[in-house]
Parts: C-alpha cells; structure tokens; sequence
C-alpha cells in the first residue's frame, strides 16, 4: 500500500526551493518520495540512484547541492529531508477522525449541524513557521556560507564512501580543506580517484597528497560546483574596477554583466569570479602588488 507524504503549499514561495534550478527541484520532490519509502531516510546511493533512474555519481551529485541549499541534512551515516519528523508527524487513522466527527454532530443541540475539521497539532503552527524559517533562510548572514560549503562538501564525500559500503570517517578535515583555498569539485576529485583503488580509508587526512595534487594538476577544471563556488563581483565596486583592468590587460576586453539576486532578494549587476580580486591586485586597496619573485617581476 503506498503511503502519503506532506508538502506545505507554501513551499512554492520558499527561497531556499526558488534559488534550486528547476531540474533540481525536482530531484528534492523525488527524493522525498524516496526518503519517504524508507522511514524518512535516504537509502545507499545505489538505491538512490535506481530510484532517480540516474547513475550512481549523479544522485551524489543531487544529494550534494540539496544538503548545501539546506533542504536535505547528514545525520550520521544517512541522509534525511530537512525536518522530516516534524513534517510528517504520525496522524490519526480516518476511522478515528470519523468517529469523533460523527459524535460531535449528535451533540450539537437543536438540530443546527455543526462542521468539524481536525487538524493536527504539529500541523497547525507549521505555516506560521514554515514562513518564519524562510524569511529567515532569505536573510542569511554571508558568514554561514563557509558553514554551507563545509556541509555539501562532507555530503558528498559522505556519498562517496557509502556508494561503496565503506564506514564514514570523520569529516572535520572538510573545513581545513576550504580554508586552505581548495575547491569543492577539486577535493571530491581527489576522493574519487582514491576510493576507486579500492582500498578502505579510516582517516581524510590519508587524501591530502591526493588533493594537493588535484589542485596543483586542474584546480578549476575539476570542480562539480564551479558556479555555486565562484563570487559574484557587483558592477561599479572596487573589486570590478580590478577585474576591468585586469581582464583589459590580458584580453583586451572587459567584463560581460548578468542579473543576480543577493541574499535579500535585492537585485544587482555583475559577474562571476573565481577570486574577489584578480591576481597580482590588492584586496584591500584594489592596487597593484608589487612582484616577489623573477615569475612575478617577468
């Protein structure tokens, strides 16, 4: 018999769900169906990806940017929907509802029938919140997206090691990662290309060879996440101003301009970067560094 799982109507307007591309959303609404089946939990990649009809680096792929964008966490060794218990709370059967219904319009003096709606009590403030929680997610401070990465990294490694039936390690060493300028896509690489020996792994640290090298060999060509990782630099700052120059030098052109939405909604023209200012350009000041080495000077 198959079962029904709930969706909050408002979900349509949820930031979090609206900055998904459409595709992706719905891998969200399939994996839910799918977590669904399992009591609310991802099965193994590989009955993941059966069920996507998708192969097994894909669904990891899915599973990766959901847990970034927050609407799928990493509990232990599983998978689950964001707050899963809270949203598909036990109910009470229709037989239940019926009775009390039924016994509610008995009691009702002088014939005047009485509507009765049951509604459940976790589903009653669940609006409210749900609208809470995402007024909230829209105002997002910057300083939570180091926090993001951190998590949609340990996803995706975390992927990584159950496709293979291998225990999770401890994923701490993500965060040093990150902060040590390695992208996301880079370090995944580097993990794939190790676990395929076929050897068992008890630590993250047993990757940092494979990483560095990974890095030095196509930092950016490897990266699964170029555009989610890379910085959106406004029309107009000094950061533009950097990369106007710089781009001008060495090709001669300037820069293109899209739309883009800040964490707020606001709009703003720009374009992405790999960097918040080019190469050789002071952060702080938009100016020239000097040259440190005959590479440099040359």
């Amino acid at each position: 018999m198959s079962r029904w799982l709930r969706i909050n109507e408002d979900c349509i307007d949820n930031p979090k769900i609206l900055k998904l591309p459409e595709a992706l959303r719905w891998q969200w609404v399939a994996l839910l169906c799918v977590a669904s089946k399992n009591d609310g939990v991802l099965p193994p990649i590989d009955d993941v990806a059966l069920c996507l009809r998708v192969p097994e680096a894909k669904a990891a792929e899915f599973i990766t940017k959901l847990v970034k964008a927050r609407l799928i966490d990493r509990e232990g060794d599983h998978f689950v929907p964001h707050n899963w218990t809270k949203r598909q709370f036990k109910s009470d059967s229709s037989t239940d509802r019926v009775k009390r219904f039924r016994n509610k319009k008995r009691n009702v003096s002088g014939g005047v029938t009485e509507t009765v709606t049951e509604t459940a009590p976790e589903a009653e403030a669940e609006t409210e919140a749900d609208s809470e929680q995402s007024r909230a997610d829209a105002g997002a401070p910057i300083d939570e997206d180091l926090k993001r990465k951190v998590a949609a990294l340990q996803a995706g490694i975390s992927a990584h090691f159950l496709s293979r039936q291998y225990p999770i390690p401890n994923l701490d060493r993500c965060l040093l990662w990150l902060t040590q300028g390695y992208g996301s896509g880079t370090v995944l690489a580097a993990v794939e290309t190790v676990l395929k020996r076929g050897k068992p792994i008890s630590t993250l640290e047993y990757f940092d060879g494979a990483i560095k090298d990974q890095h030095a060999k196509a930092p950016a060509a490897t990266d699964l996440q170029v555009v989610s990782t890379q910085i959106f630099i406004v029309e107009g700052t000094l950061e533009w101003s950097c990369w106007e120059r710089y781009l001008r030098e060495t090709t001669g052109r300037g820069s293109p301009v899209t739309d883009n939405r800040d964490e707020h909604g606001r709009l703003r023209r720009g374009w992405y970067r790999p960097t918040i200012v080019p190469p050789g350009f002071d952060e702080a000041t938009g100016e020239r560094l000097a040259p440190t080495g005959n590479e440099d000077a040359a």
